[in-house]
This record gives C-alpha cells, structure tokens and sequence, in this order.
C-alpha cells in the first residue's frame, strides 16, 4: 500500500532471502515480494536496533500451543523485550499475534512502559488479529478489520494506519472492566 516495510528476524537466512527477492513462505508469490523489494519498499535485518527508527512496530511472532493447550508466548515476550530496548516517544506497537485475551495489557504493556513511558500518552499500543491464514480464500488480510488500542489515542492511531490496508476498521470497544482485554 505504498509504506516503507522492514522485516525482523533473528534469522539470516530469511533476512537474505527476503532482501533477494525470493519467498520461502509457500502464501506470498515470489513475483510479488521480488516486486516490492526492487522498489525499495521491503528489506530485511536482522538487526533489532533498527526498531527505534520505525514509526509502527507490528509484532506478529509464532505463538504454539503448548502441552497444556495455552500460547507458548517466550516469542512475544522476546520481541518486547527487543521493542522496549529501544521504544521512542510516539510510536505504534501493534501485537498481531494469535494469543489469549489480556495479552496486550497484562504482557507487553507493562514491559513498555517499565522505563518510564505511559501507553497512549508517550507512545501507542494496539492489538489486531493475525492477518494470515494460510489457504484461506474468505477470510484474508482486506477483510479482517478488528483493532483495539489500550486507550482512545491508539485505538484511533491504529485504525488510520489499518484504514489504509484494510476495507473497514472496526474499532474494538474497551471492555466495562479497568483492564482491556486482546
């Protein structure tokens, strides 16, 4: 949609394959992503410094199930502790992730603001469903708009950033209880 995207992986194969134009993920066409790449809208790093000069930072780690049928959530609790290293003022962190109700406030939240910035005054945070779904012909990233922010300002900024990727944003109320559940 004509934003500048880097990927993040601690990975150094994928970040290559990706700043070479080549797709190991089966979903996204390799025509495509090369597209994208040779116009200087996608590249790749492996370097987690770069987060303090993105303006969105959008979390979408794996989550697997563990044996006691809960998300495994040491990934996103990995990638926050990389974004809170070098969170700035303003900023959008958006979790993506599939996980359970509480995730955005009870986790990442607290671990962003543990340097000393507040959630929806110095910078904004949000959760949105995980727009992928493999094979999916119904349901795929136009059509899934649901976003809801820790308070107004970041549901509001998130919804202009989705706005431009998706046909509607449904902005997901806060609930009655002091907690906001994602």
């Amino acid at each position: 949609m004509g934003f500048d995207v880097t990927g993040f992986d601690v990975d150094d194969d994928k970040a290559g394959q990706i700043n070479a134009g080549r797709s190991y993920i089966p979903d996204v066409p390799e025509a495509d992503l090369a597209a994208v790449v040779k116009a200087g809208r996608l590249r790749a790093t492996t370097d987690m410094k770069q987060l303090g000069e993105m303006d969105v930072i959008d979390i979408c780690v794996p989550t697997p199930l563990r044996k006691t049928k809960d998300p495994d959530l040491s990934y996103v609790v990995l990638a926050v502790e990389a974004v809170a290293a070098t969170l700035k003022p303003g900023q959008l962190v958006i979790l993506e992730s599939t996980t359970y109700p509480g995730t955005t406030d009870e986790v990442v939240q607290p671990m962003l603001e543990a340097k000393g910035m507040k959630a929806d005054a110095d910078f904004f945070l949000a959760f949105s469903p995980e727009r992928v779904d493999p094979g999916n012909q119904t349901h795929n990233t136009r059509n899934i708009p649901v976003v809801g922010g820790v308070g107004p300002a970041s549901t509001e900024v998130a919804c202009v950033l989705y706005g431009a990727i998706v046909d509607t944003c449904c902005r997901s109320p806060r609930r009655a209880s002091p907690r906001w559940s994602s």
